[in-house]
């Protein structure tokens, strides 16, 4: 099945003039009532994957969002050290047709934490950071990166997933390191909705599993760079098997994301000395809850059921 996941969109003429409309209405910028991707979430899922020239301007628009959004296209490249066509290809990839609708975008993601009046929330961990100001910081990172995630997703190919899901006859799941959390965490909601699900730890144990699968079978991977040695075999081997694969994952690009049929981003910030192990999967896990509970809503009379019988069964014990 062809992945379904949004897709750079051709890119239109960049132009120089004055700044337009923050309406979400504004022409350019989607459909009206369109929800769109935050731009700022996009540029930092895209960032690793970018060329040298494209990265110093998504470095830019990050750092000052409302300082770029009153550029012109080559004030822009200029104070980059990048081009006017690097620009232009910035938005393409970013899926944004015109240079003006990404100033609109940039000076409206500048606005949102102005409007909640609290400072800048950078997550960094340093010897003088008082506990209770880190416990409040991850709390805000939490919560806006569940936000920002959310507002990645696509409705219709949430819907594809979670039909497949819940018509599955096996669904397979598998994350290396601390993402396997979130893969288990998965297996059991489905397993409760009554839907067969196994997990995987090691490549290995996932090829030789991926054995019994069958067309239509569900594959879902958890990974956070989707760069990892072992995803990228257990996908072509899911897909070769003919099960519709799903990535969770942090990056829009990568050898893991060019496999799977559907591709879903979890935004995750980045500070310094937040990777590896002290990453939160809290996007993940929220992903894991999305597609759960989207199961309950399209298959609800069967999942109302499998749940009264996990209720049932536990009451008997504890």
């Amino acid at each position: 099945m062809p992945s379904t996941r949004a897709r750079p969109r051709p890119g239109a003429h960049d132009q120089e003039g004055p700044m337009p409309s923050t309406s979400p209405d504004a022409p350019g910028s989607g459909a009206p009532g369109t929800p769109h991707p935050p731009v700022l979430a996009l540029l930092r899922t895209s960032l690793p994957t970018l060329p040298p020239q494209l990265q110093r301007l998504a470095v830019l628009a990050l750092e000052s969002p409302a300082e770029v959004g009153r550029m012109t296209i080559t004030e822009y490249a200029e104070r980059a050290g990048a081009s006017a066509a690097s620009v232009t290809r910035l938005c393409r990839t970013l899926g944004i047709e015109r240079f003006t609708t990404l100033r609109t975008e940039l000076v409206l993601a500048a606005e949102r934490p102005a409007a909640g009046g609290g400072p800048r929330v950078t997550g960094d961990i340093t010897a003088e950071t008082p506990l209770p100001e880190l416990i409040a910081s991850l709390g805000v990172l939490s919560t806006g990166s569940i936000e920002e995630t959310s507002r990645m997703l696509d409705p219709a190919e949430v819907a594809t997933i979670v039909q497949a899901l819940g018509d599955a006859r096996q669904v397979f799941a598998t994350g290396a390191g601390s993402a396997h959390v979130v893969a288990v965490s998965l297996e059991h909601k489905l397993r409760s909705l009554g839907i067969p699900a196994t997990t995987f730890h090691d490549p290995p144990s996932a090829v030789i599993g991926l054995a019994a699968a069958r067309p239509g079978d569900v594959f879902v991977a958890v990974s956070e760079t989707g760069t990892a040695s072992e995803t990228v075999p257990q996908l072509a081997e899911a897909k070769r098997r003919g099960c519709l694969t799903v990535l969770i994952t942090r990056l829009s690009s990568s050898p893991a994301a060019e496999i799977a049929d559907h591709v879903l981003l979890a935004v995750q910030d980045r500070a310094p000395l937040r990777v590896g192990t002290l990453t939160s999967r809290i996007a993940e896990m929220y992903l894991a809850d999305v597609l759960a509970s989207g199961v309950v809503v399209r298959h609800h009379e069967r999942s109302l059921e499998a749940l009264s019988s996990v209720e049932e069964a536990l009451e008997r014990y504890w």
